[in-house]
């Protein structure tokens, strides 16, 4: 009977452990390289509810404001038989000639993306759902010196060679749960405060880190994503000496998140964008 009883908790051990490490395959499974001329970011995937089918690709705005290319490269992951996978790179529109495809916020760093074709192999994409609007995020519980976590490409480093994102973990370096002014009317609350649309984690960030997703893990299991990394905090000193003056950037060791409340709406807004026309070739004159 002893022997039952300790199989029976191994069993359940095992089951513990798959379930808390799933919540963070859910979020990696939907995360993604974007290339983007000579240098390259994260992207991650999502999907909004029935009837849309479309899939939409979330990023910093910067990375692809930054390029005047009018495409950028998705580093797709396809499985192999044997369990393993292998890389397969993929060319998306990001332009139109010179109008942008993309939808950003109308105040901050945050790009979404819908993808009109499909994709060449099967994805993840995750539903709308893990991101947390303002509700969800003040009811998680989350505190400064709570526990983060990061799935991104870190100075355009990959996992493995199949492109997989390197995960990292952190803490809430600010308080999280400063009500952002959009979310005073959400929550009903009858208070004049407001704050900004960003906090501080404490992780070394690096270029690549961009458009990555920050989450945490529920009490159900799964990830809630509550944030975007936008960049890296700074300490700009003088330094000066008989040849001159020069101004040195030390990292602090502090990732910029974006909440995931300007992600929602960048979403919203580009599930109604409609794809600017392209222009016509002009017409050779006639000779």
């Amino acid at each position: 009977m002893n022997r039952i009883i300790l199989t029976a908790l191994i069993a359940l051990f095992a089951m513990a452990k798959a379930v808390a490490a799933d919540f963070a395959t859910e979020v990696m499974d939907a995360t993604f390289k974007l290339s983007v001329h000579d240098g390259a970011a994260t992207c991650f995937l999502v999907r909004r509810k029935p009837p849309d089918k479309a899939c939409y690709l979330v990023t910093a705005a910067h990375v692809v404001e930054e390029v005047k290319e009018q495409t950028a490269v998705l580093g797709l992951r396809v499985p192999k038989p044997d369990g393993t996978y292998e890389r397969r790179d993929y060319t998306i529109s990001i332009r139109s000639g010179d109008k942008p495809l993309w939808v950003r916020n109308k105040t901050e760093d945050v790009a979404v993306l819908r993808l009109t074709e499909p994709l060449p192999v099967p994805v993840t994409a995750l539903p709308e759902s893990v991101l947390a609007d303002e509700i969800q995020f003040q009811r998680s519980g989350v505190h400064i010196c709570s526990p983060l976590f990061v799935l991104t490409y870190p100075a355009q480093l990959e996992a493995n060679d199949a492109g997989f994102p390197i995960a990292r973990s952190g803490i809430f370096a600010s308080p999280p749960l400063v009500l952002m002014p959009d979310s005073i009317s959400l929550l009903s609350k009858s208070t004049n405060s407001s704050g900004p649309a960003t906090f501080l984690a404490d992780f070394t960030t690096f270029s690549g880190d961009s458009g990555g997703p920050v989450f945490i893990k529920t009490a159900d299991g799964h990830p809630l994503i509550v944030g975007i990394v936008l960049g890296r905090g700074f300490q700009d000193l003088k330094h000066e000496d008989e040849y001159g003056e020069q101004l040195v950037h030390y990292p602090l060791g502090l990732g910029i998140i974006l909440r995931a409340q300007c992600v929602r709406d960048a979403l919203d807004a580009a599930a109604n964008f409609k794809v600017p026309a392209s222009k016509p070739p002009a017409k050779s004159p006639p000779s």
